[in-house]
């Protein structure tokens, strides 16, 4: 009897054990992303979160400009920070290839080009169809003085514009994902560069993420 009550006393001192064992939860930071280079190197950060361990979820917030990561608890915050710097490294190859590869682009736009700046500052500007230019190809480039592909892209249609008369560039700077411009644009504008071109017929075509050989494409470049 002695020996059925101990044994039935040790479980409940076990389960009592078991049950109040502390949950470590996962942990949740927000790391500032400085702006380096003219480029906060959104896309390489997160293919090196997505490969980081002990990282289980991480989202870049562009109005914030905080990379927010929920993390197993225990994880070093330099494990994170390394993933950053590794980005960085990356991104400033590429930046530094892309600037080689277009050291032919002009200076500037040429005293020819037709090209205008609708929003200075994130601006409304009304419907798109309203700026298009009759019998041309028109060039909603939507930018941020940030945003180191979108100058690639702004390279790219000074080489275009140089010799086209028939391609009209409309810039559209947004300055942050919080102005009334990123509201117009809706939710077709999920990160920059984004392109919006519209043919002499009126046909859109939506660009995002700044394919140079695409706009190429679309504006008929040979």
């Amino acid at each position: 009897m002695r020996r059925t009550i101990l044994i039935a006393l040790l479980g409940l001192v076990l389960s009592v054990l078991v049950h109040s064992r502390p949950a470590f939860a996962d942990r949740q930071k927000a790391f500032v992303v400085r702006q380096e280079d003219g480029s906060y190197c959104e896309e390489d950060i997160l293919v090196e979160m997505k490969k980081a361990k002990g990282v289980k979820k991480y989202r870049f917030d562009r109005a914030s400009l905080e990379l927010r990561v929920t993390m197993a608890d225990g994880l070093s915050d330099q494990v994170v920070l390394d993933a950053i710097q590794r980005a960085r490294a990356r991104c400033a190859m590429e930046m530094g290839d892309a600037k080689e590869a277009h050291s032919a682009a002009p200076a500037a736009y040429s005293k020819e080009a037709d090209v205008k700046v609708l929003s200075k500052k994130g601006e409304s500007i009304g419907s798109l169809k309203r700026h298009l230019v009759p019998g041309k190809f028109t060039v909603f480039d939507v930018y941020a003085d940030w945003c180191a592909p979108c100058q690639r892209v702004d390279r790219k249609l000074r080489e275009i514009t140089a010799t086209r008369r028939d391609v009209a560039v409309r810039k559209l700077n947004i300055v942050d994902f919080n102005t009334p411009l990123v509201r117009e644009l809706g939710p077709k504008l999920k990160a920059l560069p984004y392109i919006v071109v519209f043919d002499p017929k009126g046909k859109r075509t939506d660009i995002i993420g700044g394919s140079t050989d695409q706009l190429a494409a679309t504006l008929r470049v040979r």
